[in-house]
């Protein structure tokens, strides 16, 4: 038996790091068919932030709107991805994995404001390892309150 932060719950320990064994069942609160809803809706948000920041940063309306539909495109594939398989990773991974995406994302957004490479290279690091910390602390908790 291993500890609960709850006082008066014990759960059983994990079997160890590592994805969900193949052909397991997996408890989803979600159903599948709106995997593609919130990647979709933040492509879209970051695609159109992304023209408007370009258009008001040099670049032409032409340079713009292609430089936000293809970041919108990325961000909608990657997210689309993550989400898709989410439940194949550990807790880590995941947190790790919507990290980086995120970060990455406001790092690109900060580049077409105008911000210096250094600059936006920080912006996206410290986004991600907040978007990690809070993500793993959702994940890791949900995990545990499930064996409640």
């Amino acid at each position: 038996m291993t500890h609960s932060i709850m006082p008066g719950h014990h759960h059983q320990a994990h079997e160890g790091p590592g994805p969900v064994a193949r052909g397991t069942p997996l408890r989803s609160g979600r159903p599948a068919r709106f995997t593609w809803a919130v990647p979709v809706t933040g492509g879209v948000a970051l695609g159109l932030f992304a023209i408007f920041l370009a258009g008001n940063n040099g670049y032409t309306a032409g340079a713009s709107v292609v430089i936000g539909v293809v970041a919108g495109l990325i961000a909608m594939a990657a997210g689309y991805a993550l989400l898709r398989e989410r439940n194949t990773m550990i807790a880590e991974v995941r947190a790790a994995a919507f990290g980086a995406l995120f970060g990455g994302s406001m790092g690109f957004l900060h580049s077409l404001s105008g911000g210096s490479v250094m600059r936006s290279a920080g912006i996206g690091v410290l986004t991600a390892l907040g978007m990690g910390v809070a993500s793993y602390y959702v994940f890791h908790w949900h995990e545990h309150r499930a064996d409640m």
